[in-house]
C-alpha cells in the first residue's frame, strides 16, 4: 500500500508557513512555529496511523470473461467484498489501466462500501473499437484517511478478459430476410435445380416417371419397377479459409493515416466468417473454419449448434495481421489430410501479388478435383475497365490511373479465365458488401446443388 498527500494536508502546511518565515525576526515565534509543525505532524501520522489498516479485508474481482460487440457500449462487472466484518463505510476510487481501444466516459469510478454486505456489484461503461482479447491483471484503489490527511492507495491483482466480437448489426439489416424467418412461416421461397445425390426410400414405379429414377436392383429382386424419390441435400459441410498473412493488413480505401481506428481487411474477412457461419446454420449445413499464414493456425471441424458457434468466435476474434508470406502448399495438403467429404470451401484471401497469385494457381489443383473452391478477395476503388460506362474519365489527370485501374481489372481477368480451367471461381468482392456477397456465393451453389 502507498499513501500520498492530500490537498487537505498541503492547505495546512500553506497555512503554517508564514510562521515559518517570519520565525527568525523574534526567538519566541521560532518555538511557537515548532509547536504548529509539530502539532500538525503529529495530526498526520496519527491519521495515518488509525487508517494504515482500511484496506484489511478488502477484495476487489472482475468477471473473469467480459464479451462484448465492436462499437457496442457494454460494461465490464466488478465485485467487492469486505471480509473482516467491519461495517464502517469506505468510500473507494476505482481506476483500470484498459487498452487503448477500449474508451470509457470516465477515467475512475467511484464506490462507496456501506453496511455488511456480501459483496458489491459495480458496472464501469467501456466501448471497444478494435476487435479481440484484451487483458486485465490491476484493478488499483484509492481513498481517503479518516481525517483527511492522505490518500491511501493500493493495486489489487485480479484475472479477467475483454473478449471483442465483430459487430455484425450492419451485415443483419444488409440480410434481414434471412435473419428474420421463424420456421416456415414467412419463409422466402428459393428455386432448386436437380434432385439431390441422395434417395430416401423407394417407391412403386409410377407412369411419367423418368427411366433414371429406377432402383434396377431393387426391381429385379421385387419383379416390379420401383422408383427412387431424392431428398434435398442438407447438411453439406460449409468451410471459409481465411488468409491473415501480410496482406490482410491492408486497410480498407478510403481510410488514411489518420484514421484514429483503422479497419484491415482482415477484420471484413472475420465479419464475413461470422456472418456466414450464422447463414450457414440457418440453411441446416455444417460451417467450419480454417486459418493461416505461413502454416495452418486454426482449424474447427464443420458442424453446428450453440457450443460450436461460440467456439468459431473464440477461434476468430484471436486472428491477427502477420507480416508473413502465405503458403498455399502448406494450406492445401492440410485440407486434402483433413477434409475426407466433399465440402464448399470459400477462401478468402489477396491475390494482388502476382506471385502469390502464380502460387495459388499451382498449389489449388491439390483440392480443386475433390471439393467445390471458391476463391474471393477484396476489389480496389476504380478497379474496372477502361471504358466502363458507369466510371467515366472526368478529368485528363485521372488518365493515368484508369489505365493503371484497367490493368489490374486485366490481371485479374486473367487470373480467373486460369483458375476457371482448374474448376476454381474466383470473385472480386466490395468490401462494403463483402458478408453479404459470400452469402450470396454460398446460395447460389446451394440452389444448383453443385456440391
Amino acid at each position: 500500500m502507498h499513501f500520498a498527500p492530500t490537498g487537505r494536508s498541503l492547505i495546512y502546511a500553506a497555512v503554517l508557513l508564514p510562521s515559518t518565515l517570519v520565525a527568525p525576526l523574534a526567538p519566541g515565534l521560532m518555538w511557537f512555529a515548532l509547536l504548529l509543525y509539530s502539532i500538525w505532524f503529529l495530526t498526520a501520522f496519527f491519521d495515518w496511523w488509525q487508517s494504515r489498516s482500511c484496506y484489511d479485508g478488502v477484495q476487489i474481482e472482475i468477471t473473469p470473461v467480459c464479451r462484448l460487440s465492436k462499437d457496442n457500449p457494454g460494461s465490464l462487472e466488478i465485485f467487492l467484498k469486505k471480509s473482516n466484518g467491519n461495517s464502517d463505510s469506505l468510500v473507494l476510487m476505482l481506476g483500470i489501466p484498459f487498452h487503448d481501444t477500449i474508451e470509457s466516459d470516465m477515467d475512475t469510478l467511484e464506490v462507496q462500501l456501506k453496511g455488511i454486505a456480501p459483496f458489491w456489484t459495480v458496472k464501469w461503461p467501456v466501448v471497444s473499437r478494435q476487435r479481440g482479447v484484451f487483458k486485465i491483471r490491476k484493478v488499483y484503489a484509492a481513498t481517503h484517511s479518516r481525517w483527511g490527511f492522505w490518500e491511501l492507495r493500493k493495486s489489487f491483482d485480479v484475472v479477467g478478459e475483454i473478449r471483442v466480437y465483430p459487430n455484425l448489426r450492419r451485415e443483419r439489416q444488409q440480410l434481414a430476410n434471412l435473419f428474420l424467418n421463424r420456421g416456415l412461416a414467412g419463409a422466402h421461397a428459393q428455386r432448386v435445380v436437380g434432385q439431390g445425390r441422395e434417395y430416401e426410400q423407394l417407391r412403386q414405379y409410377l407412369p411419367g416417371d423418368s427411366l433414371v429414377d429406377i432402383h434396377w436392383k431393387a426391381a429385379a429382386k421385387r419383379g416390379e419397377l420401383v422408383t427412387k424419390t431424392f431428398q434435398v441435400e442438407r447438411t453439406q459441410e460449409i468451410y471459409l479459409v481465411i488468409d491473415h498473412s501480410r496482406m490482410s493488413a491492408r486497410r480498407l480505401p478510403g481510410q488514411n493515416a489518420e484514421t484514429k481506428f483503422p479497419e484491415s481487411t482482415l477484420e471484413r474477412f472475420v465479419t464475413a466468417a461470422s456472418v456466414l457461419g450464422l447463414v450457414a446454420s440457418r440453411q441446416g449445413d455444417l460451417f467450419g473454419m480454417v486459418s493461416f499464414h505461413r502454416k495452418v493456425t486454426g482449424f474447427v471441424r464443420a458442424n453446428s449448434g450453440r457450443q460450436h458457434n461460440q467456439t468459431l468466435q473464440d477461434a476468430l476474434f484471436g486472428l491477427a495481421p502477420e507480416r508473413v508470406q502465405p503458403d498455399f502448399d502448406e494450406l492445401f495438403s492440410f485440407i486434402r489430410m483433413r477434409l475426407r467429404r466433399r465440402a464448399l470451401i470459400i477462401i478468402l484471401t489477396d491475390l494482388s501479388d502476382p506471385v502469390t497469385a502464380e502460387a495459388f494457381a499451382e498449389r489449388v489443383r491439390m483440392v480443386s478435383g475433390q471439393h467445390l473452391v471458391i476463391a474471393s478477395m477484396l476489389k480496389d476503388d476504380g478497379v474496372c475497365p477502361l471504358f466502363a460506362e458507369d466510371n467515366p474519365v472526368e478529368k485528363s489527370a485521372d488518365i493515368s490511373q484508369r489505365i493503371a485501374d484497367h490493368l489490374k481489372w486485366h490481371e485479374f481477368r486473367e487470373l480467373s479465365k486460369g483458375l476457371r480451367r482448374e474448376g476454381v471461381q474466383l470473385g472480386l468482392l466490395n468490401h462494403e458488401r463483402l458478408s453479404v456477397e459470400v452469402v450470396n456465393q454460398y446460395l447460389a451453389v446451394k440452389a444448383r446443388q453443385a456440391l
